[in-house]
């Protein structure tokens, strides 16, 4: 009765009938169903001479048909085709476009007048219109080179590169903030300072006509160059190194295909104009990729890790970590200082409660005595008191201790009742302190027995840092006691967090009742201790100022170090912790010149046999030619030009 399948198939309600758009099964077969799962769903076995069918391999969705498919084919040259007027085309492309115009009726407009020439080339090459003097200059020149001049000159103007930089930028979905928005100092963002290194390097390829060949190899694997030419061209990896890393947003695990996923999608999407990241679940849909071409090429990133490159020398960039570690350190102890000075400040305040509690009685009770008269008369702490006063009148969501104190005030209590409860209630806050006390000193030793040498772990900031859950926050996997779930919110809400029931989604939380932080824990110090603050501040600061401007640095990748490259299992269904077949690092089936044994790469990553063997299809060649046409002309000549599959245009 407990199966899903019996359950279905009876129509049980709150549960999908069985089958769809069809007429409940007979009794008689739901009871056969029945018998067939009390037996334990037998499924019954070949019989003699009968083999069992072999699994279908994935790659045989390849067949020589979608290898056929225009966009796989190699290149070729095709006939020049005749032409009424032969007068018109100046180039062989004039030809095709001029016979498909006679084909439909249809005759070219007249040529553009010089100012619209010169309006369209220079908006087109530079992206800003021509100034009055060089529309002057071109309607004068009558020399039948004239035009060419002018698209020189362009094609010379740093306005090209930034122009035409800004559409393979687009391809690369360049940004100059991390994506995953992980930031150590808490401020909700954590850009990537040198992403314009990478821009930079884009504009000045195309300014220079950096070789196609060079300018994909360059941003998928310029860190294995040549010293010389690796120097030059070291930014091109933010191509990789600029993408998402989700490493903060759940398990390693997952986190990292999630960022694989990312760079075969950018790479195969941007340089071959396929959706490859559509076969990460299953074989794809429409296109011949199946899954484990995904996976082979999935296992060129596993084996790739973020690096920073320093652009300084090695003593420059050794000095200024030094530097910087030294400060952090004493912000570390400053902000421990402060943490404990807080904590021991409360927890003593602990031993006021009653007196302000009683306090809070005179102004809430029936007499409704002036609060700023009763904080004279008992020699209060003004904030403190308005902290007692709003404290006392939370409703009691998270924890019951609040709940005879606030029947008794709403029943006119008398001054005894008041003195009683309060006595008692500050008798609960002492226990609880002093609980937590003890479970914190067991918890340090359960920290330190977990610990793999004889040094805490310090929190990772870089995604190549984080290798296991635990790097991104140290001991939060282990087991820890807690006190009760009651007495555990009480504590926090003294002094941990404000728990406010009612506060609004958004607006900044209140303090806690006896946490303090900034001036209003200072001023309750001591002079001695105030003296300490500020002169280990001072020294900070100091070491601030001394500190120069951080060295650029490019946000890239490299090959992991320390290990053999290793090859991805393909993820069942996409799933991390279902594992099949091992895919071994290559290229696509269906781009291979045998699809049943794929390209595959060994050197490394792969990072360097992926760009030269993308390079080498002539699918690569049509995508970026037709990028550029479109970046010309509006339209493509295939108008998807992120998909040359089965499902883009034709």
């Amino acid at each position: 009765d407990e199966s899903l399948l019996i359950q279905v198939v009876r129509r049980v309600p709150r549960v999908p009938a069985m089958p769809k758009k069809a007429a409940k099964l007979k009794d008689e077969e739901i009871e056969a169903l029945v018998e067939w799962v009390r037996a334990g769903a037998p499924w019954p076995a070949p019989r003699a001479g009968e083999t069992k069918a072999a699994a279908t391999p994935a790659r045989s969705m390849i067949t020589p048909e979608k290898r056929a498919f225009w966009a796989f084919l190699a290149l070729g040259k095709p006939p020049v085709p005749a032409v009424q007027d032969s007068s018109w085309p100046k180039t062989e492309i004039d030809r095709f476009i001029l016979a498909r115009l006679e084909r439909e009726g249809l005759r070219p407009v007249a040529p553009a007048d010089k100012l619209t020439l010169i309006r369209r080339v220079t908006l087109d090459l530079t992206g800003v219109p021509p100034t009055p003097e060089e529309v002057d200059a071109f309607e004068r020149d009558s020399s039948p080179a004239a035009f060419s001049k002018v698209v020189d000159r362009l094609l010379a103007s740093p306005r090209y590169g930034e122009t035409w930089g800004r559409m393979w930028l687009d391809v690369a979905r360049y940004g100059e903030d991390d994506y995953r928005s992980l930031d150590p100092q808490r401020r909700g963002m954590n850009p990537y300072p040198n992403a314009y290194l990478y821009r930079d390097w884009v504009i000045k390829a195309f300014n220079d006509d950096l070789p196609y060949d060079r300018f994909v190899t360059a941003q998928l694997a310029a860190d294995h160059f040549e010293p010389a030419e690796r120097v030059r061209h070291l930014p091109a990896l933010g191509f990789l190194g600029l993408g998402p890393w989700y490493y903060d947003n759940g398990a390693v695990e997952i986190t990292r295909a999630d960022e694989r996923n990312d760079r075969v999608d950018a790479v195969s999407r941007g340089l071959l104009g396929l959706t490859v990241a559509c076969a990460r679940c299953h074989d794809h849909k429409y296109d011949p990729i199946p899954t484990k071409d995904y996976y082979s090429m999935a296992g060129v990133f596993l084996n790739t890790e973020y690096h920073e490159y320093p652009m300084a020398p090695k003593s420059v960039v050794e000095r200024y970590k030094a530097d910087e570690k030294t400060i952090e350190k004493k912000e570390a102890l400053l902000g421990e200082y402060l943490q404990n000075e807080s904590r021991q400040l409360g927890e003593t305040l602990v031993f006021q409660a009653s007196k302000y509690m009683q306090a809070a009685f005179r102004v809430t009770g029936e007499k409704k005595e002036d609060k700023f008269k009763v904080v004279e008369s008992e020699k209060l702490d003004f904030e403190l008191f308005d902290r007692w006063l709003r404290f006392l009148a939370k409703p009691p969501v998270y924890y019951p201790y609040l709940k005879p104190w606030q029947e008794m005030i709403a029943k006119g209590g008398t001054k005894e009742a008041a003195k009683k409860l309060a006595d008692e209630f500050q008798k609960q806050l002492v226990d609880v302190v002093l609980a937590r006390k003890e479970v914190r000193a067991q918890n340090e030793i359960i920290a330190a027995k977990a610990l793999p040498g004889n040094k805490p772990k310090e929190p990772a900031n870089l995604p190549n840092e984080f290798v296991t859950n635990d790097d991104f926050c140290p001991g939060c996997g282990l087991e820890l006691k807690s006190l009760p779930t009651e007495q555990m919110n009480l504590y926090n809400d003294v002094f941990q967090e404000d728990l406010d029931a009612t506060a609004a989604p958004g607006v900044p939380s209140k303090a806690p009742l006896l946490a303090f932080r900034g001036w209003g824990l200072e001023r309750q110090l001591g002079p001695d201790r105030r003296a300490l603050i500020e002169a280990l501040r001072g020294d900070i600061e100091a070491m601030r100022k001394a500190l120069p401007e951080k060295f650029a640095y490019v946000h890239g990748v490299r090959d992991l170090p320390g290990r053999p490259p290793e090859n991805l299992k393909v993820n069942l269904r996409g799933s991390v912790y279902k594992l099949g077949d091992e895919a071994p690092r290559g290229f696509l089936s269906v781009l291979s010149p045998n699809s049943d044994a794929p390209v595959t790469f060994t050197a490394g990553s792969g990072r360097l046999e992926l760009a030269r063997t993308i390079l080498a299809q002539p699918l690569a060649m049509r995508v970026i030619v037709n990028r550029i046409w479109k970046g010309h002309f509006g339209t493509g000549i295939v108008d998807t030009p992120s998909n040359f599959g089965i499902n883009g245009e034709r």
